[in-house]
């Protein structure tokens, strides 16, 4: 009825007097037409959990990669590998990567950066793992790790995108295909923060200073980064080489001077770049809350 020429599937179904003999047992002799040609496929592994089997409940469903993968990404990592070869889908950490991956591959494909493989195979790759449509120029792109940072700051995607303007991340007038992408992007990253995420990734910035006993040390390095914070370019490096200064100042390891921050802000002892994420926050909003730190 659909005229299906070609038909992909798992070894699974592939094995003698499986679903693949059987049907073509049904389309030949019964309905007289030519069995499709085929090919055989591996499964997907879960990573640290094996080949995906509901019935042991190590599996992931459809809908679960979807929302926290872009559709893309997704299509790109069964693009990008031999079906005669295992895949593992890693729905920790490794997506990031993954994801990481995808964006360097994009931007090789529109030339923004160098190839590192033949570009024949990773045109056709890249083109085969668009949903819909091929770009005809490179969308927007943001570090995916750093969107997921963004997402932890800002409760919805109005608030990334105040934090991105702010900060000059994007331009003012960023087109509605790019903000969309961007904003799908951001919705897929909050999944995967909500259901799949490593508890070393996750952070909340408290609204109200955290119950924290500051040693004599930690409060002597916040009382001299205070002294320069409110006149520092408010942008990561800057703001990197301030928490430096201030930590060789009073001779306080740099180890002890990021814990005191995460400290103050997130209630934990280790959180993101500390350059970079203060640098996203609200500038008087860390002043007081170091201020508030040091009474």
């Amino acid at each position: 009825m659909l005229g299906v020429t070609f038909e992909p599937f798992g070894k699974d179904l592939g094995t003698v007097g499986g679903a693949r003999d059987t049907g073509e047992k049904i389309v030949e002799e019964i309905y007289s037409y030519p069995a499709p040609k085929y090919i055989v496929y591996e499964f997907i592994l879960l990573k640290g959990k094996g080949a995906m089997h509901s019935s042991k409940g190590t599996a992931l469903s459809a809908e679960e990669m979807l929302n926290m993968t872009p559709p893309e990404v997704l299509r790109f990592l069964l693009m990008n590998n031999q079906p005669t070869k295992h895949l593992t889908f890693d729905s920790g950490l490794g997506l990031l990567n993954l994801v990481d991956e995808y964006d360097r591959e994009e931007g090789v494909y529109f030339g923004k950066e160098e190839a590192t493989k033949g570009m024949k195979d990773l045109k056709k790759t890249y083109e085969l793992s668009q949903p819909y449509t091929i770009p005809k120029k490179i969308p927007y792109q943001l570090p995916y790790r750093h969107l997921v940072t963004l997402i932890q700051i800002g409760e919805n995607w109005n608030d990334v995108k105040k934090i991105l303007l702010r900060t000059k991340q994007i331009p003012k007038d960023l087109n509605k295909d790019d903000e969309k992408h961007l904003k799908q992007r951001a919705e897929h990253a909050r999944y995967w923060l909500d259901n799949f995420a490593p508890d070393m990734v996750k952070f909340e910035v408290k609204k109200k200073l955290p119950k924290v006993n500051l040693s004599k040390e930690q409060n002597k390095f916040l009382l001299s980064l205070v002294k320069k914070l409110s006149s520092v370019d408010w942008e990561a490096e800057a703001i990197h080489n301030l928490i430096y200064d201030s930590s060789e100042k009073e001779k306080i390891q740099i180890t002890i001077a990021f814990k005191t921050i995460y400290q103050i802000i997130l209630g934990q002892e280790k959180g993101p770049r500390a350059g970079y994420f203060l640098s996203n926050l609200d500038k008087s909003f860390v002043l007081k809350r170091v201020k508030e730190a040091v009474k």
